[in-house]
């Protein structure tokens, strides 16, 4: 009787006991993560202070309350970090206290003590996989992992110290908690009893209905039409594949399918620009012609683009294909302008609280630590529609699962996959960002190139440091797009193997592009796109690798636009052509690369977000981003070009005609316009302006070039260089007296 008395008394201190330890771990966690919430919120403070643009003014006076209610709710993935500490840190310091007596001083320092053990794990483990996260707060930081280890010695020595440690201390964990639910009185033992009829009811009826999915999935024939995928990256360079000619073995996945493909090796996007090459991709218009100019289109824009014109995807949605869009932040551009896609599965990027919101969870350290991943994107939905997560890796892995578990097999579908693989600053995961780069190099750009955002937003000439840049920083910062550049050839890699698994690429037609190229360094270029036509071919030159089943493959050198796609995909699936596209099918080459279209490269440049720049010529000079936009509260507060510089930053645009062999460029002046003549086949980079040379080129091309700009009447190769000229034509003074007024305040703002 009295053993009995004792052990009920033990029990009851041992439970007493536990009870103080949990409460004062609890409470250690949760002070730890306060003082951590109210240091990011003062850091984010700090910041806005240092900002010096109209912008930063806005954000204060009309969206301080949004700022305030997005600062609270991140208060919630604070609880839910603290709740998640508690249940693991509770056993572990009860166990390491043991039969020992206990203050509350000794909880609480032992809590610390594991929290910031815990936590220097965490951003090791962020240093090394997603090291342009810290690259971000401290760009000087430079870290060398087990420099010159094998890479499979290195991945297995990583995997066990930051995976596999923490999985064995969570199985532990897992062990105490299972004891613990063991160890319950009886009564919720009969609860438990009570309950298990009906837990094994449930579980019967759900694997039945997971079997009845399956059998419905194996026994529903898959369509006779052919799928087609587009999968392309944001500003991949087409010359930067292997498959190509690049130097580096690039790209092994595309490389493999371009060897099955038809490989149209001089592919031009009419805008180097992400929305509007995009909507030119989809439409088979000039941007002149389906309205989208610049990156910051009105509301008026863009609802004229969804009611007027002509669209791929609805088009084959229309002849019973199911279609969907799957993306990161690049992709949000659909938002706007779904151009007929049924399932738009993207971020949300373009509204000027969104950049507001990434500032936001950018000061909170916490957020890039424990929730950039599908949890973390449930719980705060805005994630995904920053540069830095939403990684690649989940775009894929929710293109696979489109794949493989699309309703309708019987019918045929047209998915796009855009990822920003390759978009500027090109970050990427380990082990991409060291794949190509020198792990010697020392830098500010150890991990993505270093840039100030602010001072992008502010100043047009933000990329003048990257102009002193030596040879070796060059080379780092093209070291790191090569390994973007790896990262969406894995991506490519994992998406054709399921096609295989499922059987699919008998009858799938896949296409790899781009929206636009991007500038690497070239000859007056610097790292951008769109801004202008110098350094050659690589700002507006994109991947057009096609493969279309049973079809014989081939390498075409002819030159071809970004326009003629969506007509080749109607003709591949004997879909009328739509009387709008402007663009034209490319099966004639397809069939007969002897076949020669000639087509000619009409071109304009998008966002003059940097200024042009031309040795020995005075250029217009633009306004700063800030000054030229606003952001429209009835627009869902998108970023929109002012009203009052519209008609200045259309006639204010460099526009280019290439044919094979020659390429005109015409730049806005100050004192009158600026022309260029370059012969491709001797000056690739376009650093020779031949037009003295050859004036009777340069006025054939003049020519030409202008009546596309005037009129949008375009011409092919043949009636450039061999056509009827006039006698006399006359360029139009809105293109030769330019003038921004930055002093009249726009009604727009």
């Amino acid at each position: 009787m009295r053993t009995a008395h004792q052990d009920i008394a033990q029990t009851s201190t041992e439970a007493k006991k536990g009870t103080v330890i949990f409460l004062w771990v609890a409470l250690s966690v949760i002070f730890f993560h306060f003082v951590l919430y109210i240091v990011s919120c003062s850091l984010l403070l700090t910041q806005a202070a240092e900002v010096n643009s109209s912008f930063a003014e806005g954000a204060v006076k009309d969206h301080g309350l949004y700022m305030v209610m997005s600062s609270v709710s991140l208060l919630r993935g604070y609880l839910i970090i603290s709740a998640c500490y508690v249940i693991v840190l509770f056993p572990i310091v009860k166990l390491w206290i043991g039969k020992k007596q206990f203050t509350r001083k000794s909880i609480i320092l032992r809590t610390s003590f594991l929290m910031l053990i815990s936590l220097s794990a965490l951003i090791f483990r962020m240093m090394v996989f997603k090291p342009y996260f810290v690259a971000q707060w401290i760009p000087e930081w430079q870290s060398q992992i087990m420099p010159g280890a094998p890479g499979v010695l290195k991945s297995i020595t990583l995997w066990t110290l930051l995976n596999g440690i923490p999985i064995v201390i969570l199985l532990v964990v897992s062990v105490f908690w299972m004891r613990f639910l063991v160890s319950l009185p009886k009564a919720m033992g009969n609860i438990r009893f009570k309950l298990a009829p009906i837990m094994v009811i449930a579980g019967i009826v759900i694997s039945l209905s997971i079997c009845i999915k399956i059998l419905q999935s194996s026994l529903t024939k898959d369509s006779e039409k052919p799928n087609i995928i587009i999968i392309a990256s944001d500003s991949l360079r087409s010359d930067h594949l292997s498959c190509n000619g690049y130097d580096r073995k690039t790209s092994p996945n595309i490389d493999k399918l371009a060897a099955q493909s038809q490989n149209f090796t001089k592919c031009f996007t009419p805008i180097g620009s992400t929305l509007e090459s995009m909507v030119s991709l989809f439409s088979s218009q000039y941007p002149h012609s389906h309205g989208v100019r610049q990156m910051f289109p009105s509301k008026k824009v863009v609802d004229r683009v969804n009611n007027e014109s002509p669209k791929l995807p609805r088009i084959l949605a229309d002849s019973g294909y199911q279609t969907a869009v799957i993306g990161d932040w690049c992709s949000a551009i659909f938002n706007e302008v779904p151009m007929g896609f049924e399932d738009v599965q993207v971020s949300e990027f373009d509204s000027f609280r969104i950049w507001l919101s990434q500032a936001l969870y950018l000061s909170h350290p916490v957020i890039p630590l424990y929730f950039d991943n599908k949890f973390g994107y449930w719980l705060f939905p805005k994630l995904e529609s920053f540069a830095h997560y939403l990684r690649a890796e989940v775009v894929t892995d929710r293109a696979i699962a489109k794949i493989k578990y699309r309703r309708d097999k019987d019918k045929p579908f047209f998915y796009t996959i855009f990822t920003g693989c390759n978009h500027f600053a090109y970050h990427a995961p380990y082990p991409y960002y060291e794949k190509w780069t020198d792990p010697n190099y020392k830098g500010p750009n150890k991990y993505q190139v270093h840039f100030d955002p602010n001072e992008f937003v502010s100043n047009p000439s933000w990329d003048n440091p990257y102009t002193s840049y030596t040879d070796e920083e060059k080379q780092h910062i093209i070291d790191l797009y090569d390994g973007c550049v790896s990262r969406f050839d894995d991506c490519v890699g994992r998406i054709l193997e399921t096609l295989e698994q499922q059987k699919l690429m008998a009858n799938t037609i896949i296409l790899i592009t781009s929206d636009h190229g991007e500038d690497l360094f070239e000859p007056n270029t610097t790292i951008t796109h769109g801004v202008s036509f110098n350094g050659g071919d690589q700002g507006n030159l994109v991947p057009c690798i096609l493969y279309v089943p049973n079809m014989e493959p081939k390498k075409i050198n002819q030159l071809v636009r970004n326009i003629d796609i969506s007509p080749t995909i109607l003709e591949l699936t004997e879909q009328p052509k739509d009387n709008r596209f402007e663009g034209v099918s490319l099966m004639p080459s397809i069939r007969n690369k002897q076949h020669s279209l000639g087509l000619s490269f009409y071109g304009e440049t998008g966002f003059p977000f940097i200024q042009r720049k031309i040795p020995g010529e005075k250029v217009l000079k633009t306004p700063s981003m800030d000054q030229l936009t606003y952001v429209d509260k009835d627009f869902d507060f998108h970023i929109v070009l002012k009203d009052m510089h519209r008609d200045a930053i259309i006639s204010g645009k460099e526009r280019c005609l290439r044919t094979e062999e020659w390429k005109l460029v015409f730049t806005p002046g100050t004192q009158s316009p600026i022309h260029r003549l370059y012969h491709i086949p001797s000056d690739p980079n376009c650093i020779k302006n031949v037009s003295n040379e050859n004036s009777e080129i340069l006025v054939r091309m003049k020519y030409h070039l202008w009546q596309w700009i005037i009129s949008g009447k375009e011409s092919n190769s043949s009636e450039i260089l061999e056509g009827k000229m006039p006698e006399e034509y006359e360029i139009p003074s809105k293109f030769q007296n330019i003038e921004f007024s930055l002093d009249n305040e726009d009604p727009s703002t």
